[in-house]
Parts: structure tokens; sequence; C-alpha cells
């Protein structure tokens, strides 16, 4: 069933801030996760990444549920499994996995792009390029990160 966009919802998006501004935001987004790693020891830092990024690939599905098919809500479902599986062997095996996930993910957010033409579900155009960026900082700043602490 497709979300209905009533007069509310369509004044309500079009004053959100995020969707006016969503490389902004997304980087403003993707800064605030970066910053507890400064505080955590090294397997906190691996642990909390592993969570946001479970977290992160949830959202897509969540979009299926609301707006998408039953194939969508299969195909989500499932890409957020792998991204769960990606998650804990970053936690348990190898941490390299997780920024190597965030940067999976960027590609996913693009994907979703409609311009791009793939049978996926479709999603608000402003969330591609904010979860994008989300994804490249988060992942680029882990690198940087761990490796200044060894973790790498």
């Amino acid at each position: 069933m497709p979300l209905v966009h009533n007069e509310e919802n369509v004044r309500r998006q079009s004053s959100a801030f995020m969707p006016r501004r969503p490389v902004l935001t997304g980087i403003a987004v993707g800064l605030a996760t970066l910053a507890p790693h400064g505080f955590l020891s090294p397997a906190g830092s691996v642990g909390y990444a592993a969570v946001v990024i479970s977290l992160i690939a949830g959202v897509y599905f969540g979009f299926a549920v609301m707006n998408g098919s039953p194939r969508d809500q299969l195909v989500e479902f499932c890409v957020a499994g792998v991204f769960a599986v990606a998650a804990l062997l970053g936690f348990l095996v190898w941490p390299t996995w997780l920024p190597i996930a965030y940067f999976a993910h960027a590609l996913w957010d693009f994907a979703h792009h409609n311009r791009l033409r793939f049978p996926l579900v479709v999603i608000p155009a402003w969330y591609v390029p904010w979860c994008v960026v989300i994804d490249v900082i988060v992942g680029a700043g882990l690198l940087a990160i761990w490796r200044a602490h060894d973790l790498l």
C-alpha cells in the first residue's frame, strides 16, 4: 500500500530542514555519528560502528514496509540482513569490514536513486544524498580514527 500524500504530509515535508538541506544535515549527522568514537575504547568503538551500520541498513526495510510491495520488502529485508552479517563479522573477526560496509551502503543508497531505474522501493529523493554523505563520512572517519589507534 503506497504512502498517502495528503496536503498535511506534503506541507510538513516541504518545511522540514533535512529534505531542504540533505547534504548539510548529512554532514552534521555523519560527524555526530563519528563523535563518540573519540571517547570509546577500541572494542566499544567497533561495537558502536557495528550497531549503527545495522540500524542504517534497516531503514530501507522500513521504507519497503511503508511503501513497497512484498518483493520490495523481501529484497530490503535480505539486504539489511547482509549488512547485519557484515556488522557482526566486523565486530567479531575483522574491524575493516565495518568501514567497507559503510561504503557499500553508500552504493546501495545510489541504487535507490530514481534515475538509475533499478526496480527497488521508492524512497524520498532527498534521502539518497543525505544517507550517502553520512555513509561516506562515517566510513572514511572510521578508517582514519582506527588507523590512528592501530585498530586496523
